[in-house]
């Protein structure tokens, strides 16, 4: 399997370790180099401290999560990180608040659960400016 030219820097956040671990693993197969947090908090920062090193291309976010939701995790991303794309996952019970996160900023959206032929197709024309590579 050939890899991206430059394996670009996704941050995962998302409360539920299944889901983080399931996520980095698909990000990886595909040819990104993934890193996650466990809330919205530390994905902030994360990203913060790592910009000005090794930046992040990207952020997969969970719109339901406690105490700092996704939604505010998107606002402050745009405010602080304009040129980080984001992608905002959640499940179908939450497609109205998935429609907002769009409005907010988001380039895409995930409902949950997603095979991962979908979160690949995203990930590849969300992070990779709009080129949908074979990989």
């Amino acid at each position: 399997m050939e890899t991206l030219p430059s394996r670009r820097r996704i941050l995962v956040i998302d409360h539920n370790d299944d889901v983080r671990e399931i996520l980095c693993g698909h990000l990886s197969a595909i040819g990104f180099d993934a890193s996650a947090e466990a809330d919205g908090a530390s994905g902030l920062s994360r990203l913060a401290s790592d910009q000005a090193i090794r930046p992040f291309h990207g952020v997969l976010v969970e719109l339901e999560m406690p105490a700092l939701g996704g939604l505010a995790v998107l606002r402050e991303l745009r405010e602080r990180f304009p040129s980080v794309p984001v992608i905002i996952m959640s499940d179908a019970l939450h497609v109205t608040k998935l429609r907002q996160a769009m409005t907010a900023g988001a380039k895409e959206y995930l409902v949950k659960p997603f095979d991962s032929g979908l979160l690949r197709h995203k990930c590849m024309n969300v992070f990779l400016d709009g080129k949908d590579q074979a990989m």
